[in-house]
């Protein structure tokens, strides 16, 4: 985790490396100005720079400068990425393109390409970020701006890295290298490279490999410009201390990297450093104090509205600071946020325990009940004894007055009719009281122990997956099949885990919850292939209620159509489309793949054939177009008969 923030923070150094000629107008000599203040004072106070920029940015706009339009563009846009607002840097990014395509400029084209490509990969989306790349390079080759190739090589480096391909990784930063040291005067860019092979090597776990290539970045570091290079430098030799449990030396450089950090005025590098701090005490076993880190961290986590990756981490090391204090309460209520963070859903274990909880809980309300009939036994028999103390009294009473016997005896025999009317009202009332709650018991208690057994599977088959991924970086190179299966395996269960749980859950029973969890599946399962997941998705105008069952094949049925896709279409482009109409939901899964031959192929794969089984069981149709430019799966799922509710309408299109 820590290589990983550590590479981020050194690509928008690329970009800033992303030359454009400067214009002559005398208009511009006040905007250039600004840029160059800002570039002075870059390293040491990002946020004062972001203010020159900004300015920048506005006087281009309104003096219609385009070539300085576009620098401003190149430098507020790493600026907004530094400080962690990515979303302002994008909409910046993504302005500055819609305008180089009215111009059709190659350089202006390529640097809207990059600004969108870094901030994609800031966010974590590494699909656009690639494709984004790309359409720099070309447009890079077409202007003639050879040296900037090395911006982009350093960042698909980056992507490699993030993916753990290290060779190829380091492939790519050699490659940037190799441009940077034509460059004798930017020796800043030598030891971005230096320093990202470091860094690959330490993630293969080739030390002294490493800590050699550290010590040729550190030759090229300015101390006192070089702030975040010497953050991002001390950062990396923390987390070798600490891999190596020399937990003094780790903290040391750790704190130095906060130091700077701060320096900087830079919430992302630390709220970073903070975590780092974090995870260090976890190690260490001083939970308490890994706790008041992960306070400040995500303090600083939400006010500058960081990505999901590092809330992710947060919620992850607070879990295991609490199970380490024994506040499982509060480790239960990190890990269900760690869990959300990450879409997971349950699988088939978690519904076998839940079964098995539900015939312990049965059991556990039946002996409640014995319990309570025989105490009703012994209330019973308790006023039975009552009721012969006084027909005894009675019967002695007799032999002196008969009217007194015969009194008592009526009086006895009206109290038992009486009793036993009120025991049979009782258990006929309790019968229909039980009968009742068993209902909302039931679902009460299914819930509880869903989350409750969510928590400790999941945790589980959390701990099973990062304890796999830690033997492997162990065994390096040796790494066994077996181990590779345990983790593949275990990341399947957790998936297909919570699937179960999303399906379970009642407050999940609606269309829109249906549509917006399809489309947050598909992007998350595309992300990790090479395919471009285009996704044109609308949402219901109306709250439309589902059976659990029908919501599950309609999922199931989407989820096969995007797996086979993936695994036999050999397609570059698939498109999902999901429509809410008036009496029908219609959905599409289309790629731009080779094809199939329909009867020859639905014949023979269950799949396809389960795909209609499921959709006819839901009421509704599936239907295979398939021909030499691709396959098109049509889903359609008829609305059940219930009430609808007017909501606001959104739409989702990427």
């Amino acid at each position: 985790m820590n290589r990983l923030y550590i590479i981020l923070l050194i690509v928008p150094l690329a970009l800033r490396s992303f030359s454009q000629p400067s214009p002559s107008p005398k208009d511009t000599i006040y905007l250039h100005n600004l840029l160059n203040k800002g570039e002075a004072i870059e390293t040491k106070n990002p946020k004062k720079a972001l203010e020159y920029y900004q300015k920048g940015y506005a006087f281009a706009q309104k003096t219609k400068d385009t070539r300085g339009y576009f620098k401003s563009v190149r430098v507020l846009s790493f600026a907004l990425n530094g400080l962690g607002r990515h979303n302002e840097a994008m909409k910046v990014a993504e302005a500055a393109l819609k305008k180089a395509q009215e111009d059709t400029m190659s350089r202006d084209l390529a640097t809207g390409h990059f600004s969108i490509a870094t901030t994609a990969l800031y966010q974590g989306d590494y699909g656009k970020a690639i494709a984004n790349y790309q359409q720099a390079a070309k447009y890079t080759k077409a202007a003639g701006l050879l040296q900037n190739l090395s911006s982009i090589n350093q960042n698909l480096g980056y992507l490699y890295d993030r993916q753990r391909m290290y060779d190829k990784a380091i492939e790519y930063y050699k490659k940037a290298l190799a441009y940077d040291t034509t460059d004798k005067e930017d020796r800043r860019s030598v030891g971005v490279d230096y320093l990202s092979i470091a860094n690959a090597l330490d993630n293969q776990e080739k030390i002294a490999e490493s800590r050699a290539y550290y010590k040729k970045a550190l030759e090229y570091i300015d101390p006192k410009n070089d702030l975040d290079f010497m953050s991002t430098l001390y950062g990396n030799l923390s987390d070798q201390y600490s891999m190596e449990a020399k937990y003094d030396s780790a903290l040391y450089y750790q704190s130095e990297a906060l130091r700077l950090s701060r320096e900087m005025g830079s919430p992302r590098h630390e709220q970073h450093m903070l975590m780092q701090l974090a995870i260090i005490k976890n190690r260490m076993g001083k939970y308490r104090q890994a706790v008041k880190f992960l306070d400040e961290s995500y303090t600083i986590a939400q006010e500058n509205t960081l990505g999901l990756n590092e809330f992710r981490n947060i919620y992850q090391q607070y879990t295991v600071a609490y199970d380490g204090l024994g506040n499982y309460l509060k480790a239960y209520e990190w890990i269900n946020k760690y869990v959300d963070a990450n879409d997971s859903l349950n699988n088939e274990q978690v519904k076998t325990v839940l079964q098995d909880y539900e015939v312990k809980l049965k059991k556990a309300e039946s002996a409640q009940k014995l319990a309570e009939k025989q105490q009703e036994v012994d209330w019973l028999e308790l006023e039975k004894e009552r009721q012969n103390f006084w027909l005894l009294t009675a019967a002695s009473l007799g032999f002196i007055v008969i009217g007194g016997l015969l009194f008592a005896y009526f009086y006895a025999h009206q109290r038992r009719l009486a009793a036993d009317n009120a025991l049979l009202a009782a258990q006929r009332e309790g019968e229909l009281a039980v009968a009742k709650s068993e209902l909302d018991g039931q679902r009460k208690e299914r819930h509880r122990i869903s989350k409750e057994m969510h928590d400790d599977l999941g945790a589980s088959l959390t701990a099973i997956g990062l304890l796999s991924e830690v033997a492997k970086r162990k065994m390096g190179p040796d790494t066994t099949p077996e181990i590779e299966k345990i983790s593949s395996i275990s990341a399947e269960m957790v998936t297909a885990m919570n699937e179960i749980i999303w399906s379970l859950n009642n407050k999940n029973d609606s269309l829109n919850g249906l549509i917006a969890y399809t489309r947050s599946y598909a992007s998350e399962f595309i992300d990790n292939t090479d395919l471009l997941l285009r996704i044109d998705v609308e949402e219901s105008p109306y709250e439309l209620t589902m059976r659990g069952p029908d919501r599950r094949n309609v999922f199931l049925t989407v989820k096969e159509a995007l797996n086979n896709a993936v695994k036999h279409a050999d397609a570059s482009e698939l498109r999902l489309s999901i429509r809410p109409e008036t009496e029908h939901l219609r959905i599409e899964v289309c790629d731009d793949g080779r094809g199939f031959v329909q009867q020859s192929v639905i014949s023979a794969r269950n799949g396809l054939g389960n795909m209609r089984s499921r959709m006819e069981e839901a009421g509704g149709e599936c239907e295979f177009v398939s021909s030499s430019r691709g396959t098109c799966v049509k889903i359609t799922y008829p609305y059940p008969t219930m009430p609808k509710t007017k909501i606001m309408q959104m739409q989702y299109s990427e």
